[in-house]
């Protein structure tokens, strides 16, 4: 049964995917170059054959329609579409577009990720995102796809979390091209990332005018552990300031929401509390804790539902659609999951009710797949893989997203 309180009709019911994470086989990108180096990857990993969904997602695509998806979130991984500088494979291209087709005959509505964190090795070797017009590599890649797979492309998100891709490759280390603490690295390749995206954006604008272009940007929450407290808000501000926002020039920021675009994509996971501490200099001087008495994912990270609502209504005041174009738990124990949808999604529906303009939730993810740095321990999909058979089985939350997509509102 429901709780009596519909999502909006039309309400887009998905999962999300990045290629790199489950098509496998590639070895012509940075990350898999990233991965041959010891100690990069947990557990010695590497993402090998993934899920073998580049050879198997007709029948992945089939399974989602059967759990009741009616769009799907992807990205087209640039390095196979031009494994060389200039050089387009039209086998590759002609494969791309086999698979948004097979989407569309599913009855899936294709939401298109055009840069989800994996770079060609030529574009890589050259310095990547760091170096000076980086931006103006990317273009070739984005002006083919628009061309060549636009007609069958429902929402386009050009750029994915630029403030996670370029904290993790250039202040952790965790991530290619694993430099450490280099902040001027990080506002060049924001920076970079912002001309890519509002040029990408003009592309597909140019070419198909009435397709809906935004971005997804990942909100970690964060709020004062002392309400009131004016040393914590203080840090709260600068921890925002730097995961917010990216450069636009003569020392200027902006906030990333507020990018050229018809919607903004949320992607949320979770957040901390932040407490001023005069004695951690290294960390900005503050501590980050976890809220008490939440659930926490199996990275630590405390599932705290109302941060959901919270920076979905921080988004109202820009008065553009919003997505939700990635929100999960790392959790191998699946009831944590399931727990998870049903007390998230009605926060998602409270924001509603208060007028946020949400239109879709995109679960990360489908398939329990190669989590970047992580290799293949944190699982996150509704869909468990066998990593020696690589069969597929729907877990019980799968079912549960299925009911919730088919009442298109929250179930019992």
């Amino acid at each position: 049964m429901t709780d009596g309180r519909s999502f909006p009709p039309g309400f887009l019911w998905a999962t999300a995917t990045a290629a790199h994470q489950v098509e496998g086989g590639n070895t012509n990108n940075d990350w898999w170059e990233f991965e041959q180096q010891p100690g990069r990857i947990a557990g010695g990993a590497v993402s090998g054959i993934a899920d073998d969904h580049y050879n198997r997602y007709r029948e992945d695509f089939a399974l989602l329609r059967r759990l009741r998806n009616n769009a799907h979130r992807l990205s087209i991984e640039w390095s196979r579409v031009e494994p060389s500088e200039g050089q387009f494979d039209t086998h590759q291209l002609r494969h791309y577009r086999d698979v948004l087709g097979e989407l569309r005959e599913q009855g899936m509505a294709p939401m298109v990720t055009l840069h989800h964190f994996s770079n060609p090795l030529w574009f890589a070797a050259r310095g990547g995102w760091a170096v000076a017009g980086a931006h103006e590599a990317f273009l070739p890649f984005v002006r083919r796809v628009v061309d060549e797979l636009g007609d069958l492309v429902a929402l386009w998100c050009t750029i994915n979390e630029p403030n996670i891709y370029a904290t993790q490759g250039w202040i952790f280390g965790s991530w290619p091209p694993g430099r450490r603490n280099d902040v001027v690295g990080v506002w060049r390749v924001l920076g970079n990332l912002r001309s890519a995206h509002e040029a990408a954006y003009r592309i597909i604008k140019g070419r198909w005018p009435d397709a809906p272009v935004g971005l997804a940007h990942n909100k970690f929450w964060l709020v004062p552990a002392r309400p009131g407290n004016p040393l914590d808000l203080a840090a709260v501000q600068a921890g925002r300031r730097m995961m917010d926002h990216w450069p636009v020039g003569q020392g200027r920021m902006q906030r990333t929401v507020t990018a050229t675009s018809d919607f903004i994509g949320l992607n949320h996971y979770s957040g901390r509390l932040v407490r001023f501490d005069p004695l951690s200099p290294t960390s900005q001087f503050a501590r980050q804790l976890n809220p008490p008495g939440y659930p926490v994912s199996d990275f630590g990270d405390a599932v705290k539902p109302d941060w959901m609502r919270e920076a979905l209504l921080e988004l109202k005041p820009y008065g553009k659609p919003l997505y939700v174009t990635e929100s999960g738990i790392a959790a191998a124990d699946d009831s944590d999951r399931q727990r998870f949808l049903k007390d998230v999604l009605p926060e998602v529906r409270r924001a509603i009710e208060e007028g946020a303009d949400v239109r879709g939730f995109f679960h990360w993810t489908s398939l329990d797949n190669f989590e970047w740095a992580h290799g293949y321990e944190m699982k996150f999909g509704l869909i468990s893989v066998d990593r020696r058979t690589l069969e597929r089985t729907p877990k019980p939350s799968a079912g549960l997203f299925a009911r919730i997509a088919q009442a298109n509102a929250v179930v019992d």
